[in-house]
């Protein structure tokens, strides 16, 4: 299958099984012209929600409950699906991108889809089936800003992936500490598959970069939207974003990044 027959496939779908769809042979002999969505089709019942102020994930001392463990599972899924969207959008709206950064892209993909089948699994163990509770619209916030590739990198692999590289094992810990093994172990397989996205997406913007240093070319591709503090989460893990690639001095200036005020849009002109 083409690329980009999949990647549309993946957009349109009503299913969540068009959705996950993973052919084993996938060729790119016809890119074609670029292809923008707004939005992708999502199935019945995995609409968009407007988030409300309380439906914040439960606090981590009330992960001693499964229910509430689930309910992070759920949400850690329904970024994974807008990851597999975004990564499909992104095959489409590059179509002249160099073949071998498509070829990352859609291994990316893939793997991506391969975490919303883990969280599945795992959750339908825990009660809950994916769909269960309301999905956000998140990365797709930020489509019409990503229309470059390496915007795309900057704001997908350098910015929420990289952010995972903290939350990923912070989950993780949590879990494990009130006795769930299995959750925890799934937190552990998604932060190694996480370093390996981001290494891809800091490969490609050191290549792109030209003469700038890639802190400064990075924050010139992120959108008024974001921060270079949301690559981060509560508590900066340097161990993992090393493992990717990540030299010092740019792991040094994200540690001392302050939180912005909220709605604050930063002036990138």
């Amino acid at each position: 299958m083409e690329l980009k027959e999949w990647a549309t496939r993946i957009l349109s779908a009503d299913t969540l099984e068009e959705k996950l769809l993973s052919p084993d042979l996938l060729t790119d002999r016809d890119p074609g012209k670029p292809v923008i969505f707004n939005e992708p089709v999502r199935p019945a019942g995995m609409e968009f929600h407007k988030r409300t102020k309380e439906e914040k994930l439960p606090p981590f001392h009330l992960h001693k409950h499964e229910e509430n463990r689930a309910i992070c599972l759920h949400r850690f899924a329904g970024h994974e699906l807008l990851a597999v969207e975004i990564m499909a959008h992104a095959l489409l709206a590059f179509p002249s991108v160099s073949k071998s950064f498509r070829k990352g892209v859609a291994h990316t993909l893939k793997e991506e889809q391969g975490h919303v089948k883990l969280y599945m699994k795992r959750m339908e163990e825990m009660g809950i089936k994916f769909g269960d509770l309301p999905l956000y619209r998140h990365f797709w916030n930020h489509v019409p800003h990503l229309t470059s590739a390496v915007r795309y990198v900057s704001v997908m692999s350098l910015t929420f992936e990289m952010a995972n590289l903290d939350f990923a094992p912070l989950y993780g810990r949590s879990f494990a500490a009130f006795g769930d093994e299995k959750s925890s172990l799934l937190m552990t397989q998604i932060l190694e598959d996480e370093i390996r996205h981001v290494s891809f997406g800091y490969r490609w913007l050191n290549r792109w970069k030209g003469e700038s240093s890639t802190w400064d070319y990075w924050l010139s591709n992120l959108s008024s939207k974001l921060g270079p503090e949301r690559a981060k989460g509560q508590v900066l893990i340097e161990e993992n974003r090393k493992k990717a690639g990540i030299p010092l001095d740019w792991i040094e200036k994200l540690k001392h990044t302050k939180n912005r005020p909220k709605n604050q849009k930063i002036d990138r002109t």
